[in-house]
């Protein structure tokens, strides 16, 4: 699960050995791994216009992150070179 936050995400330093936050900043707070790949794939399907199945979804969501990325990039380089 990815939650939208806004709040206070830097910090300027006051005196000599303390910090305050510095301004409120928007931020993800995320639960678990597999939210964020699902996001990943979601923003692959909205960018090259192509919805998955939904077992692909599932398989690609099982694999580690740098897979995922790697097999996502050369799904759209794949897409854009047979595309004229």
């Amino acid at each position: 699960m990815i939650e939208h936050h806004q709040g206070y995400t830097t910090i300027k330093r006051y005196g000599r050995n303390s910090f305050r936050p510095a301004g409120k900043h928007p931020f993800k707070m995320i639960h678990n791994a597999r939210a964020v790949k699902y996001d990943l794939i979601q923003q692959f399907e909205e960018s090259t216009g192509i919805i998955l199945p939904s077992g692909v979804k599932s398989n690609l969501c099982t694999q580690s992150v740098p897979i995922l990325g790697r097999e996502l990039a050369v799904m759209k380089l794949q897409i854009k070179e047979t595309k004229p």
